[in-house]
C-alpha cells in the first residue's frame, strides 16, 4: 500500500514521500497540529524547506514511527 500512496503523491504533487522526509530535517520548521481530523488519529502539518523550496508535509505518529500520508 505504501508505494502505492507514495506513487500518487508523486503524480498528483510531483513530490515523492522520500523527497518529503527531507523537510523534517530543517531546524527551522514549523508543525501544526490538524485540528479539523478525527479524534482516533492525530495529524499534523509539517512545514520545512527542502532544497530550494517550502514543503507542507501531512503526517501523524504510529507505532512510534512517523507516517506520512501527504505533500
Amino acid at each position: 500500500m505504501g508505494w502505492f500512496k507514495d506513487r500518487e503523491n508523486k503524480e498528483k504533487h510531483c513530490i515523492s514521500f522520500a523527497v518529503a522526509q527531507y523537510a523534517f530535517a530543517d531546524y527551522n520548521r514549523i508543525i501544526l497540529k490538524d485540528l479539523t481530523q478525527s479524534i482516533d488519529c492525530e495529524q499534523y502539518y509539517y512545514i520545512g524547506k527542502v532544497n530550494d523550496g517550502i514543503l507542507t508535509v501531512r503526517f501523524t505518529y504510529r507505532n512510534d514511527s512517523i507516517r506520512i500520508f501527504g505533500a
